[in-house]
């Protein structure tokens, strides 16, 4: 089972993708507005841990959405550019 994702899909894994919208699992079942995603340095949001404990999270896949969506996210600080001197 599988659902249209949010354009533009930025990382895709094997359960979860970052997308212009957030997190969302490829099944279409949950998904995860920017809104609700918290900076680096924030603690874990409580919604990771109420996923990974449904049937059938993978855990790995959907920290590293996580991890992705933290970067490409609306307003998150972007990475210097390696052309810049």
């Amino acid at each position: 089972m599988s659902h249209e994702l949010t354009e533009p899909v930025h990382w895709q894994g094997r359960q979860w993708a970052v997308t212009g919208y957030g997190i969302e699992a490829l099944d279409g079942m949950y998904h995860v507005p920017f809104s609700d995603i918290p900076d680096i340095d924030a603690a874990p949001p409580r919604w990771l841990e109420d996923l990974c404990h449904r049937y059938g999270t993978d855990r790995d896949d959907l920290a590293a959405a996580l991890r992705v969506a933290r970067t490409v996210r609306p307003g998150a600080e972007a990475a210097p550019s390696k052309s810049a001197a």
